[in-house]
C-alpha cells in the first residue's frame, strides 16, 4: 500500500503553482509528497498548450503511422527525450523501435490509363491527371464498358447510412473487361455519389474486370498515392490483409470527353438512360509502385533507477503518438491522443526536472499504430527492449483532455459541465488488486471522481497488449465525447488544467511504483482469464507462486 502524501505547506506551495487557480482541483485536500513536488511544479499548464498544440497542429498531418506527419511527431517526442538528456536505448542510440510497416509509392512515369481503337493510341491520361489510392502493381487491359449510374437516393445519417443497391449490376458480362464508371451526382445530397461508387463496387466484386475505373466532370487533382500497413511481421496479418485494397483510380474533365469521343459518344450520354451505352474502346491500365519502410516506430527512452538492486526494473509510462491523419479531410486527434502523449511529455519532464530520482527506471514510450489495431504496442509486447518480466507495471493515458459528454456511441445525457473531475480507472482490478489500491490511494491528491463504469474501453487501447502479457497495468481515460474521431477534435477543446492533472496523478503513482520495495503482483484467480491468450505464465509475479519463467518463454524480450 502506497504512503499517504505529506501535506506539508512547502508541498501546497509548489503543487500550486502547477495549476491555475481557477481549476476545479485547486482546494485538493492533500498536495504531493515533498520527494516528488519538485517535479510536479516544473510543468505548466503553458507547457502542456504548447506540445499538444504543435502535435494537433496541421503542420503533423493528423499524425497517421505510415505518413510523414508521423514521422515529424515521432521526432518532436524524440527530440523532447533528447533535450531531457534520457536515455536513447534503440538502435544506433536512438529513442524510436522500428516497426514493420510497409509502403508503397507510385511510379509517375510508368502509371497511366491510355485507350486505343483499332491497334492504336488514341487517348494517354497521364498519373498527373489520375487520383485515388493503389496498393497492388497492375497491368491489364481489356474492351471498355461505360457504366452510367444515377445515385439513389441515400436514408439514415452519419453512421446509419445505408448502402444502396444498384439495380441492373447483376445482369452485366464484365470478365475481362476495363469497366469506367461515371456516377451522376444528387445536388440534394452529398454522400450519395460516394455511397452509389462503394455500392458499384459491391455489386461488380466476383464478376473478374479487367479493372474498374471511375469518372467524372471535373479534372481530378492529387495524383495517386500508394497505401501504407502494417507487415505481417508486425504480428497482425489481418490488418496486413486489409491494406490490399482494389484500385481506386479517377479521371474526368477534358480527359472524360476526349475518351466519350474516341468511342463513338458524347457527353449527352452521361444524362441519359442507358446504364451500358454502346461503346467501342480498348483501354489499358498500367500501375507500378515502389515499396519500402514507411515511418513507424514506437517512441521510447529511459530515465535509469538509482538503486543498484532495483534499477534493472522499470515502470512504463505510455500513451499512443497516432491517430487518424487526412480521411476526408484533418483530423487534429488533439484528445485522442495528442493528450496523452502530451501526458507523457509532462510526466517525463517531472520525472527529470525532480531532484529526487526513483530508485527503479522509467521507461517512457509512444505507441505507433494504435488506431490500426494496437500495433505498435503488440510489436514492442512481443519484441520488447527489456525484459517483460522487468515490467513493474505499465501505465497508459489515452484521451485524457476532455471532460465526458454524450457521443455517438452513447453516454445519454451526459454532459461535459458534469464531468470536470471525471476520470475513468480503466482495467486496474483485472489482474493485480495491489495496483488498483495504489491508485486509489495517490487520488486522496489527485482528488478527481473516479468511475470505473468503462470496462468495455478496455481492449481499445495499448495497454491491453501488456496486460495478454501478465503486466499489471492502469488506463487512465477522461471520456468520449462528440469530437470522437472526428475533425471537430481540435485542441481549443482541451481541457488543459485537467490534462496536466492527470498526468501529475501519473507521475505520483509512477513514483511510487518505482520506489516501493515490493512490485504488484498478479492474482492467479485473475491471470487465469488470460492465460493461454499471448502467456502461459504472467510477465509479473503470481502472488503466492512460484517464479515466473524465463522471458523467452513468454514472448519477454533481450
Amino acid at each position: 500500500m502506497a504512503h499517504r502524501p505529506s501535506r506539508s505547506l512547502l508541498s501546497l506551495l509548489c503543487f500550486a503553482a502547477s495549476v491555475a487557480a481557477q481549476s476545479p482541483f485547486a482546494n485538493t485536500p492533500h498536495p504531493l509528497a515533498q520527494d516528488r513536488s519538485q517535479g510536479a511544479a516544473s510543468v505548466s499548464v503553458a507547457d502542456c498548450k504548447q506540445w499538444l498544440g504543435t502535435l494537433a497542429s496541421p503542420e503533423f498531418e493528423g499524425r497517421q503511422t505510415g505518413q510523414p506527419g508521423f514521422q515529424k511527431a515521432a521526432d518532436f517526442v524524440a527530440d523532447h527525450f533528447r533535450k531531457l538528456d534520457l536515455q536513447a536505448r534503440g538502435p544506433a542510440s536512438s529513442y524510436f523501435q522500428t516497426v514493420p510497416w510497409s509502403a508503397t509509392k507510385v511510379d509517375a512515369e510508368k502509371t497511366f490509363v491510355s485507350f486505343e481503337t483499332g491497334g492504336k493510341e488514341v487517348l494517354r491520361v497521364p498519373a498527373d491527371r489520375l487520383t485515388g489510392a493503389a496498393s497492388a502493381a497492375l497491368s491489364t487491359s481489356g474492351a471498355v464498358v461505360l457504366l452510367v449510374i444515377e445515385a439513389p437516393e441515400v436514408t439514415g445519417t452519419g453512421r446509419n447510412m445505408q448502402l444502396p443497391k444498384i439495380a441492373g449490376l447483376d445482369e452485366l458480362e464484365i470478365e475481362n473487361k476495363v469497366v469506367v464508371v461515371y456516377v451522376r451526382p444528387r445536388a440534394d445530397q452529398r454522400a450519395a455519389e460516394t455511397l452509389a461508387k462503394f455500392a458499384v463496387r459491391q455489386g461488380l466484386a466476383g464478376k473478374n474486370p479487367a479493372a474498374v475505373l471511375f469518372a467524372q466532370d471535373a479534372t481530378p487533382a492529387g495524383g495517386i498515392t500508394g497505401r501504407s500497413g502494417a507487415g505481417r511481421r508486425a504480428g497482425n496479418p489481418a490488418i496486413a490483409g486489409a491494406r490490399r485494397s482494389p484500385l481506386d483510380v479517377t479521371f474526368g474533365g477534358n480527359d472524360l470527353l476526349a475518351m466519350l469521343k474516341a468511342g463513338g459518344q458524347d457527353a449527352s450520354v452521361l444524362t441519359g438512360t442507358a446504364m451500358t451505352p454502346s461503346f467501342s474502346l480498348e483501354a489499358k491500365v498500367e500501375v507500378a509502385l515502389t515499396e519500402g519502410q514507411a515511418p513507424a516506430m514506437n517512441v521510447w527512452a529511459v530515465l535509469p533507477g538509482t538503486d543498484p538492486q532495483l534499477k534493472d526494473e522499470y515502470v512504463v509510462v505510455g500513451s499512443h503518438l497516432d491517430h487518424v491523419g487526412m480521411r476526408g479531410g484533418l483530423h487534429p486527434g488533439a484528445d485522442d491522443d495528442a493528450s496523452g502523449t502530451t501526458g507523457v511529455m509532462a510526466v517525463s519532464t517531472m520525472f527529470v526536472k525532480n531532484k529526487i530520482k526513483p530508485k527503479r527506471s522509467i521507461l517512457f514510450v509512444c505507441f505507433c499504430g494504435e488506431e490500426d489495431g494496437l500495433i505498435g504496442s503488440d510489436f514492442f509486447a512481443k519484441n520488447c527492449p527489456v525484459p517483460l518480466s522487468s515490467i513493474v507495471g505499465e501505465l497508459q493515458m489515452d484521451m485524457i483532455g476532455r471532460d465526458e459528454e454524450e457521443n455517438r456511441e452513447g453516454d445519454r445525457g451526459e454532459k461535459a459541465e458534469d464531468n470536470r473531475t471525471s476520470l475513468h480507472l480503466i482495467g486496474t482490478q483485472k489482474l493485480a488488486p495491489a495496483l488498483h489500491e495504489l491508485c486509489i490511494a495517490k487520488n486522496e491528491a489527485a482528488g478527481f471522481s473516479l468511475e470505473y463504469d468503462q470496462e468495455g474501453m478496455f481492449s481499445r487501447s495499448d495497454h491491453a497488449n501488456f496486460a495478454k502479457m501478465g503486466v499489471p497495468i492502469a488506463f487512465f481515460f477522461t471520456g468520449l465525447h462528440k469530437d470522437y474521431h472526428e475533425t471537430t477534435d481540435t485542441p481549443d477543446k482541451i481541457h488543459f488544467e485537467k490534462l496536466l492533472r492527470v498526468a501529475t496523478y501519473v507521475y505520483d503513482i509512477a513514483f511510487d511504483l518505482a520506489n516501493e520495495p515490493g512490485r504488484p503482483e498478479i492474482e492467479p484467480e485473475l491471470w487465469a482469464k488470460y492465460r493461454g491468450k499471448a502467456a502461459e505464465t504472467p510477465a509479473a509475479p503470481l502472488k503466492g507462486g512460484a517464479p515466473t519463467k524465463d522471458d523467452a518463454t513468454k514472448g519477454g524480450g533481450k
